[in-house]
């Protein structure tokens, strides 16, 4: 009787986890069907005409642009000028990513920070409640871009990824944060499913 109650117990934790992180399980299946393949439906198709940014200097950057991991089946706004503030940031994680407004722009020298779900409940309001959850499969040399309104384009090349708890200090996110290159740090919880723990993913500009 004992073991039949355990059995029962443990595969509903796990068909309740599974419910809970459908997005997560589907979004998994199809990376693993198609690895380095997937390109969500309204991806930016001819993005990748456009000549790398160099005239960051000269022209202001715009506050509308999106973020484009293929491999990944990522394609997602970037919402700016969002207050630091938890709750806001929170809510405007249903619009997509978040880029943290204490950060530069993507494309600026320095290291733009952005924010996103790796999971959230099957009723979460936004489309977007999943968008990080397979950014831990990101490698080293691995390339996704961020393009503007206006055409500019930053193509970035993944260099590192960690793993903190964002409730003690940690040495390795100031060396993230404080970087000469141009560079763009992708932040989300982790595992998938919890937010104790968080994952850091850090891209440096692809210079043409």
């Amino acid at each position: 009787m004992t073991v039949r109650f355990t059995t029962i117990f443990i595969c509903s934790l796990f068909v309740f986890f599974g419910i809970l992180n459908i997005r997560f399980i589907a979004a998994s299946v199809r990376y693993w069907l198609a690895p380095g393949t997937i390109i969500s439906s309204d991806s930016l198709s001819q993005a990748k005409a456009f000549p790398l940014a160099q005239d960051v200097f000269t022209r202001p950057l715009p506050s509308n642009a999106r973020l484009v991991i293929d491999s990944l089946g990522v394609n997602a706004p970037i919402v700016f000028d969002v207050p630091p503030d938890n709750d806001i940031i929170y809510k405007n994680l249903e619009r997509g990513v978040v880029h943290y407004s204490n950060s530069v722009k993507p494309g600026q020298p320095g290291a733009a920070v952005v924010l996103g779900h790796s999971s959230a409940y099957p009723w979460y309001k936004g489309k977007y409640g999943s968008v990080f959850a397979l950014i831990s499969k990101l490698k080293p040399g691995d390339k996704f871009y961020v393009q503007y309104e206006d055409g500019r384009l930053f193509v970035y090349s993944v260099r590192q990824s960690i793993i903190f708890n964002p409730f003690k200090p940690d040495g390795r996110l100031s060396q993230l944060e404080t970087t000469d290159r141009s560079s763009i740090v992708l932040v989300s919880c982790y595992p998938v499913g919890t937010n104790y723990l968080r994952i850091a993913v850090q891209a440096d500009v692809v210079e043409s």
